[in-house]
């Protein structure tokens, strides 16, 4: 089961020389001992903040509430609360509906995250809506249906559905393409509640994680 954990927090403006150096000699490589796969890092260019997301990942949930219930995971997220604020964080698990494959990195890409809670009533019409959704977006060449989560907490909802572009241009593609617009007018109107959405750059901190092979 691919497990998604991801830390979202705003970097004091005072602190942002100290805070690279923090997330590149020690954040990085404390988080990757622990046993946490670093997957991403992200700007939030469009939508609520906090503006910086680190995600990552592991092969199941109790793995990564393990890493989160230890000493060392505490100690090092102390140190970054000195340099960030507004800190949160999410736990969620693949639904298995879109991709079954691990999560990895992915260089120099764009999101196109969308968050909702599914309708009691309506989980059924939902699951067959995204399955018309993922083959439409299968046969475009500009866009790739990444993932669905579902968040157990700190989400900003049950679900999240991610896209990845190369180039945020392409989400205009997306939504000039009238299967997709239909599809897409159709879930937000009757089998979602709760709908918002953000546009997320990677940040070259993560994209390229020298830090890995140290």
């Amino acid at each position: 089961m691919n497990a998604l954990f991801t830390q979202q927090w705003n970097v004091e403006r005072d602190k942002e020389d100290e805070y690279l150096a923090f997330i590149t000699e020690q954040y990085n490589p404390k988080i990757t001992s622990l046993g946490l796969k670093i997957v991403g890092g992200y700007y939030v260019e469009i939508g609520p903040g906090p503006t910086t997301v680190a995600v990552f990942s592991a092969d199941n949930i109790n793995l990564i509430n393990e890493i989160a219930l230890s000493e060392e995971y505490r100690k090092i997220t102390n140190k970054l609360n000195y340099y960030v604020n507004n800190r949160c964080a999410a736990l969620g698990f693949s639904t298995g509906r879109v991709s079954q494959e691990p999560y990895t990195i992915q260089e120099g890409v764009w999101k196109w995250n969308h968050y909702y809670n599914v309708r009691p009533n309506k989980k059924d019409a939902y699951k067959h809506t995204l399955g018309q959704i993922v083959t439409v977006i299968e046969k475009l060449d500009f866009v790739e249906l990444t993932q669905e989560w579902h968040m157990l907490y700190g989400g900003r909802g049950d679900y999240l559905l991610e896209m990845t572009f190369k180039d945020p241009i392409d989400v205009a593609r997306l939504l000039n393409n009238q299967q997709f617009r239909n599809l897409e007018k159709l879930i937000k109107k009757e089998l979602i509640i709760d709908y918002s959405s953000r546009l997320l750059r990677s940040t070259e901190r993560f994209d390229k994680p020298r830090w890995v092979t140290l």
